[in-house]
């Protein structure tokens, strides 16, 4: 039966007319206009304690996002010689709360179908609760005891401390984790909080007295909004948040401001070689300080970004990876903080062609510098954040998330339904503008991590900047 089958298709295909067989499309559809993001404006409130409260009503589905974002208490506000601890103190929120152990917390979310997450960022931790919301007053209680109360048991800070420990002696042999430790420490520096990494020794001094005094100190309901989207009413779900946070009071003395930080300048372009005898690929890093989230210029580096190293279909990942066949991707970003982080273009390479692959990444980082784009470039990059924002909003954690970072930020809400405009009415002077001075080939730090016996000479030949040779061990403390 199925060689019959196979026989008549197989004729049915020989005796098909030549132009039947030349009528499929040669060319993509032309995409659509982005669809319109308009999300509810959303109710603001404050509690008596200083906590904000943002209510955002969508009905679709009977369920709550809850992001409570605590500024001040991000990894910018580490110790300098405790990096590491903001993470570590997020971490350990649900370790144990109000005196239920951390398989009680877990037990009682679970049996409200609710999860719960912290996290910390730069500027800030983000502690999440997604909850039905019949179940939500009960889940709300629930994080308000990990936020407000948190016991910080001292069994399960050895045994976090120890998960990160064994994590750290497992990075040291993973050239990508080297040179995430290297890269912004050679832009920044040790006394940037940028440039700072977590190493064994600061790792051994997460202890419970210190855990304590930061979430005493820099967990503050006066720094905090809780962003509530799903199916809320902000007049009956209001006295249920008064209740669960309004008794929420920092325990310990405000700690002074933060000092506005500054970028270092980079005078010249540095190739920083570090040997891992042995690595399968080179590790590049590529960059020097890039702006901070509130600079003006978002819309022009969003649409920069996406046509250098954004994207599949990037310069970068087009040259490295589609033309030359030497890595599996290659892309570029800006980490926009509350200060400038870092413009950074990477990729893993394959070792014999670690010193072509910096010199093609240094062509591309100076040709979008003096060549305008093309039309069709703009257009493309352009649609590309367009059209893709829409599903960024679509559901409850997402809108909360979205709307979490704006507030980290202090940027106003309107800029969900306002990006696509914004992003569109991006021109070719504009990305011309912003690349000359947002990306800078001739101030760099170029970070190599790979088998120097095979790629030394390569990169000193290649003369795209000066080697300088540093130890692995500086970057794997």
């Amino acid at each position: 039966m199925r060689r019959t089958a196979a026989f008549v298709l197989a004729g049915a295909l020989a005796a098909a007319p030549a132009a039947a067989q030349t009528t499929f499309p040669t060319t993509p559809p032309r995409p659509g206009p982005a669809a319109p993001v308009a999300p509810p404006t959303p109710t603001v409130r404050k509690l008596a304690n200083g906590l904000t409260v943002m209510y955002v009503r969508r009905t679709e589905v009977p369920t709550v996002q809850a992001t409570l974002v605590v500024r001040g208490a991000g990894n910018t506000d580490d110790p300098a010689d405790v990096p590491g601890l903001a993470s570590f103190t997020a971490s350990m929120l649900d370790e144990g709360a109000a005196g239920r152990t951390s398989l009680q917390l877990a037990d009682a979310l679970e049996t409200l179908g609710a999860s719960l997450t912290a996290t910390s960022g730069w500027d800030a931790t983000q502690v999440g609760l997604y909850s039905l919301s019949g179940n939500f007053a009960q889940a709300l209680q629930l994080m308000a005891d990990v936020v407000a109360r948190p016991d910080f048991p001292e069994r399960e800070v050895a045994r976090l401390r120890e998960e990160r420990l064994t994590a750290l002696a497992r990075s040291r042999d993973e050239p990508g984790a080297i040179a995430n430790n290297a890269f912004p420490a050679l832009v920044y520096g040790a006394e940037h909080p940028y440039g700072r990494f977590a190493t064994t020794q600061a790792t051994r001094m997460l202890d419970q007295a210190r855990v304590r005094a930061f979430h005493a100190a820099r967990y503050r309901p006066e720094n905090s909004t809780l962003v509530l989207v799903g199916d809320v009413n902000p007049t009956a779900l209001h006295p249920v948040v008064q209740r669960a946070l309004g008794g929420w009071r920092a325990t310990g003395a405000a700690p002074a401001p933060t000092p506005a930080l500054t970028a270092p300048s980079i005078a010249r372009s540095v190739v920083y070689l570090v040997d891992k005898p042995g690595a399968a690929q080179s590790q590049i890093r590529i960059g020097h300080p890039g702006v901070a989230r509130s600079s003006p210029d978002y819309y022009a580096l969003q649409v920069l970004n996406t046509i250098l190293g954004g994207a599949f279909t990037s310069r970068l990942n087009t040259n490295l990876r589609e033309v030359h066949g030497w890595s599996y991707g290659a892309g570029s970003g800006y980490s926009m903080r509350q200060s400038a982080g870092p413009f950074t273009a990477q990729a893993g390479v394959v070792t014999a062609k670690t010193d072509s692959s910096v010199v093609e990444f240094m062509r591309e980082l100076s040709r979008i510098r003096t060549e305008p784009v093309t039309a069709e470039e703009l257009d493309k990059a352009k649609r590309y954040l367009a059209l893709g924002f829409p599903q960024s909003v679509e559901t409850n954690p997402q809108v909360a998330g979205q709307l979490a970072g704006l507030v980290t930020y202090g940027i106003a809400p309107d800029f969900l339904s306002t990006y696509v405009q914004r992003v569109m009415a991006v021109t070719v002077d504009d990305v011309r503008r912003v690349a000359n001075q947002y990306v800078r080939p001739g101030n760099a730090v170029i970070v190599v991590v790979g088998d120097r016996s095979k790629v030394e000479a390569g990169l000193r030949a290649a003369n795209v900047a000066p080697v300088e040779i540093r130890d692995v061990t500086e970057f794997t403390k």
